[in-house]
């Protein structure tokens, strides 16, 4: 029977995510040549596994009622378990953050960060945009984009999923019948994200191609509406839908079907394709294509297909448990909170001069002080705010731990 709680395998690797996201944002803050001279900022495409692994969790109680031929899950109770997993943790962090440590960029960090300094940051007062902030709209706005916590972008990216995939599931996925799945059907809400990931991605670059003075790190993450495009779900759709491909074929497995897709097989076919999608990967993103996130994505649904076969076949995986070592497991679980805090524990620790010197020694030691700080922060606010968060819905499903950082 599979474990419909917490699929084995998946936590590890979302811990593994964090720690990539966490380290190279120290290395480019308090030591730029070690980055470059390392090749770190490949490090920086694990925030694509976040959202695979969304759309994947998050499309998952919705492909096993259509295929059981079962009314869908509660939107309500659906709408309460996103709220529950984001903004609790969020909203605490961002106003400690804020208020208490004045640890927020009052400005866009790319227009205002240098590297070393807590240069930018202060404490956001003024109402409007407090309120704003608080409710995550804040990316929308060009001037507002990369403030306060400056990843919190990927959150509002995660918020528009939440809002897109059921009214995706009300509009194609109607009736079905026990016995008649139909799965292959499930499968166009994937197409439709898919689509229109590309599509936002043509447009965004064209668009930059009209800009030829502007940098790729403006065009990204800069205070101008192109990055605000490049930070939203049109342009980042398909990232979440090679996660939703890949729980399609997972329940489907799980009916019984796809006999033909043995755990043999999907290894033979599976490993080639994840290694080639990821080259690919890093090559688009030495090139600054913008559909480097695309090949990393197809490879983390790839991964995500690989590591939970066994579970939608009713068996255990040694390769699953081993992606789930205790300590990844633990990160993985504390992920949000981490995500959260280590920006402005990064400007905390500049603030104070407590980092290490631009070396590969002064590296490690620079990533270790913003590590043990943002853990134990993380610890803190998990364990006081998301997990009982969390624990006040009684019917806590698969979704309580998606793929939210």
């Amino acid at each position: 029977m599979t474990d419909r709680t917490r699929l084995v395998g998946l936590d590890g690797p979302r811990g593994i995510a964090c720690l990539c996201v966490l380290v190279v944002h120290v290395v480019a803050f308090f030591a730029p040549l070690q980055l470059d001279r390392f090749h770190l900022t490949y490090l920086s495409e694990a925030i694509v596994y976040f959202f695979a692994m969304s759309g994947f969790l998050i499309y998952l109680p919705f492909v096993r009622a259509y295929a059981a031929g079962r009314p869908r899950p509660s939107l309500r109770r659906y709408t309460s378990q996103r709220v529950r997993r984001v903004y609790p943790g969020y909203v605490v962090i961002f106003l400690l953050a804020n208020l208490a440590l004045a640890a927020v960029y009052l400005d866009n960090s790319t227009d205002v960060a240098r590297a070393g300094t807590d240069d930018g940051s202060g404490r956001i007062t003024a109402p409007p945009d407090l309120l704003a902030h608080l409710t995550l709209v804040q990316n929308f706005s060009p001037d507002a984009l990369q403030t306060g916590i400056a990843p919190s972008w990927s959150l509002t990216t995660e918020l528009c999923f939440y809002v897109v995939l059921p009214l995706l599931v009300v509009v194609v996925l109607r009736g079905g019948r026990a016995g008649e799945p139909r799965l292959s059907r499930a499968l166009l809400p994937a197409v439709a994200m898919a689509v229109l990931g590309v599509v936002g991605k043509v447009v965004t670059a064209a668009l930059q191609v009209n800009r030829p003075e502007m940098s790729v790190a403006d065009a990204d993450f800069g205070s101008n509406g192109i990055a605000v495009l490049a930070r939203s779900l049109f342009v980042l759709a398909d990232n979440f839908a090679y996660g939703m491909v890949a729980v399609v074929l997972f329940v489907w497995m799980e009916r019984g079907g796809l006999q033909s897709l043995t755990a043999r097989r999907l290894w033979l076919v599976g490993c080639p394709a994840w290694f080639f999608t990821f080259a690919v990967a890093l090559a688009l993103t030495s090139t600054g294509s913008r559909f480097a996130g695309t090949a990393f994505a197809i490879a983390a649904g790839i991964f995500l297909l690989v590591v939970t076969e066994p579970a939608a076949r009713g068996r255990e995986s040694g390769f699953a448990r081993l992606a789930d070592w205790g300590p990844l497991r633990f990160v993985g679980k504390i992920s949000l909170s981490v995500y959260l805090w280590h920006y402005p524990v990064i400007l905390l620790v500049a603030r104070h001069d407590w980092a290490g010197d631009d070396t590969p020694a002064g590296m490690v030691v620079s990533v270790a002080i913003v590590g043990a700080l943002t853990t134990a922060l993380s610890c803190a606010t998990y364990y006081l705010v998301e997990s009982p968060a969390m624990r006040s819905n009684p019917r806590r499903a698969s979704v309580e731990s998606a793929g939210v950082p």
